[in-house]
């Protein structure tokens, strides 16, 4: 019998049934009349707002309620979770003077429950203010071609006078912030609280975002097809916020319990991110950090030939080490990889351990080294391809791609697990067994088309020779394609073989004509007009004007579709049936928009 589960309810109507209750909210107590006006601030919140300049003036009425009790009013849960929310739409003025009230007790704010994460709000909008102003400072300074130029209207000098003056006030702010966390990363790297403060100020004082997950859980990293190395922007900062930056590095390394930093949880989160955010900004500093943190937290105990070492018996430990490994140096990837992997590959591919495994085989840059992994692991790889632990199986392609190695042996390992006869791959079996595979046992969902399955086609359609994965995908019914550029996944199949260098125009010829009849399916799709897009863009004219004759021969169904409308008006495919000829002049004027725009944003 299928288990149910129950839906979550939202946060807006647990919070209507506490305060039902005579309860109203956890942390600071706040009387009944408060609390209900902010559930009806939450109610507000998720309804649409007419006017942009009225979220402004909501934001202004709510903020001008906690004048006076700021403090107390940002502890209570469904307080900070309706400040949270309504922060970015807060006027600069309103910003300021909310900022200044939290700096009155910043101890409280930074490890209180729930203001902590308010503050932490406050961080990032003040941070997104400097790399605004960074980003629109580089881009007055490029020439622009006049193709490209919008014709916005020159801001005002009173509005340029207040953008910058709340910018000088968000940096200072910040900064202020970022140093009272640095005097107190002792007592707040521990604290389960004020250590998501830390490892915010960390962000915002070296300028390199991190990915949320950081710290993510062994269970929900399990159910999760996603891996990289964490970073997700970065963008300079000036030397005052650096030198913090600096000084936290150096301090944290001089610290006598550097060793057991990796096997706490809120500290092995922050070491994680210094580890990132040094690696895109203060690069010098991470090989010390990572010899350091290799001495005293991981060769204690390096295992003997019946037992793992310690770091694999403990998550925190473990995942530092994963991301250690993802932008280390060669020096401590070698020792690590000597020491703590090698000859255990498959036993720690049966366990939990089997993540960092993959985090090793990511972090590789030397081909005999990869060699090495690849040959002890290579028993497995049937088992890991048809049992579920496609994970290990797609960090293998990538790196084979990244190296340009083993390319060929891989591939014909492929060809052999899927049952494929043809040794040209000439029959859907591959493409249908790859695109199934699961990243682990615990993946969720029983879609033909996985995640994992996506990200290795893509990555075999990228390796040098990919013909044997071309002539496979090609091989499946025009139905059965359409349905995997329709997928949510497999759209972005689309994308790898329209852009890879691997795949020449007469594949990409092969793939139009197999979706001769499937194109206003393809259209009418949510996933599928994206991927329509993508194979529009890398076509000529003649096939455009092919594919929206297609279009229009069923013109009801695909503009009267929601996508397929955007589709129609997008390509002008209306003026393409009246006016052929103007219709061509208009593809050929898009043509040139698209060029100039990529040569600008190649610009370096």
């Amino acid at each position: 019998m299928e288990r149910k589960y129950k839906k979550k309810k939202s946060f807006l109507s647990r919070a209507k049934k506490f305060g039902s209750k005579g309860l109203y909210g956890k942390g600071k107590n706040i009387d009944e009349e408060t609390y209900h006006y902010y559930v009806q601030v939450m109610k507000r919140l998720n309804e649409n707002f007419e006017q942009e300049d009225e979220k402004e003036m909501f934001a202004s009425n709510v903020f001008s309620q906690t004048a006076g009790s700021e403090l107390e009013l940002v502890c209570n849960q469904l307080v900070s979770r309706v400040l949270e929310k309504i922060l970015p739409f807060a006027s600069s003025e309103v910003f300021e003077n909310f900022a200044n009230a939290l700096n009155s007790d910043l101890r409280i704010v930074c490890t209180d429950p729930f203001a902590s994460h308010v503050l932490e709000k406050k961080m990032k909008l003040a941070n997104d203010c400097m790399n605004n102003a960074q980003t629109k400072k580089a881009s007055a300074e490029e020439p622009v071609k006049k193709e490209l130029e919008s014709e916005n209207e020159i801001e005002k000098p009173e509005k340029e006078e207040n953008d910058q003056n709340h910018l000088k006030f968000c940096t200072e702010w910040l900064l202020k912030v970022s140093k009272f966390v640095l005097n107190n990363m002792e007592e707040f790297v521990n604290d389960t609280y004020a250590s998501h403060v830390v490892r915010t100020m960390l962000q915002c004082v070296s300028g390199v975002t991190v990915m949320t997950d950081i710290s993510k859980s062994k269970k929900s990293r399990d159910q999760s097809d996603e891996n990289g190395d964490g970073q997700r922007g970065i963008m300079a900062r000036d030397k005052a916020f650096l030198e913090v930056l600096r000084e936290f590095t150096n301090r944290i390394m001089l610290w006598p319990q550097f060793g057991d930093l990796a096997y706490n949880e809120a500290s092995a989160a922050t070491l994680q991110t210094l580890i990132l955010v040094l690696n895109g900004s203060l690069g010098k500093l991470l090989p010390p950090l990572l010899d350091l943190l290799y001495s005293k937290c991981f060769s204690q105990e390096e295992g003997t030939e019946n037992t793992l070492p310690y770091v694999f018996q403990d998550n925190c430990a473990q995942r530092t080490l994963e991301v250690a490994l993802s932008v280390g140096s060669s020096t401590f990837y070698d020792k690590a990889y000597e020491k703590l992997f090698k000859g255990r590959l498959v036993d720690l591919c049966e366990t939990e351990s089997k993540f960092a495994v993959i985090s090793l085989i990511g972090g590789c840059k030397d081909k005999e080294k990869f060699s090495e992994i690849y040959e002890e692991l290579e028993p497995n790889f049937k088992r890991f391809f048809t049992e579920g632990e496609g994970g290990i199986m797609l960090a293998i392609a990538k790196a084979s791609q990244k190296l340009v190695t083993k390319q060929g042996n891989f591939l014909s390992k492929l060809l052999e697990f899927s049952s494929c006869t043809d040794p040209e791959g000439n029959n859907p079996c591959l493409i249908q067994s790859v695109l199934r595979i699961q990243a682990s046992k615990f993946s969720k969902g029983s879609s033909k088309i996985t995640y994992a399955g996506s990200q290795m086609v893509q990555t075999l359609l990228r390796f040098n020779k990919p013909i044997k994965m071309i002539n496979s995908m090609l091989s499946l019914p025009a139905n059965e394609l359409r349905d995997l550029f329709c997928d949510p996944c497999g759209s972005y199949v689309m994308d790898t073989f329209v852009s890879s260098p691997s795949i020449g125009e007469k594949s990409r010829d092969r793939l139009r004509n197999k979706l001769k009849g499937e194109f206003a399916g393809l259209a009418s799709s949510r996933n599928g007009s994206r991927a329509f897009d993508s194979l529009w863009a890398v076509s000529d004219i003649k096939t455009k004007a092919t594919i929206g004759q297609e279009l229009l021969a069923k013109e009801a169904a695909v503009s009267g579709n929601q996508w397929g409308s955007i589709i129609f008006a997008k390509h002008g495919l209306s003026l393409l049936r009246k006016r052929k000829s103007d219709w061509e002049a208009f593809q050929g004027q898009e043509t040139k928009k698209r060029k100039l725009f990529k040569e600008f944003l190649s610009v370096p």
